[in-house]
């Protein structure tokens, strides 16, 4: 039962049949919950290991296999000097001295 990453790839059971999966978003770390896309598309919401489920679901972890680099952008590009940039912008037009 590792702690998954964005981009690792596991082996998921979906009504029963097995699959190869990506992680494509950490929904719960502390509880490991993860959503998951099947090759074919469809998304796995709430997954976790089969050790850790406490009701029956259809879908659940098996295995670990993995890692491949995400093709899900992990965090926004933006830098802090743009944002105060803006927020000044945005300051000066309230105060009436930009006009639109």
């Amino acid at each position: 039962m590792k702690k998954l990453k964005l981009g690792d790839i596991v082996i998921a059971v979906f009504l029963g049949t097995p699959e190869e999966c990506e992680v494509i978003d950490i929904t719960d770390s502390k509880n490991k919950v993860y959503k998951l896309k099947m090759k074919s598309g469809t998304i796995l919401p709430g997954a976790t290991w089969e050790k850790l489920l406490t009701k029956p679901k259809p879908w659940h972890i098996v295995k670990y296999v993995k890692h491949e680099e995400s093709k899900v952008q992990k965090d926004d590009k933006i830098k802090q000097s743009d944002l105060d940039q803006a927020i000044d912008e945005q300051r000066k037009f309230i105060r009436g001295e930009i006009k639109k």
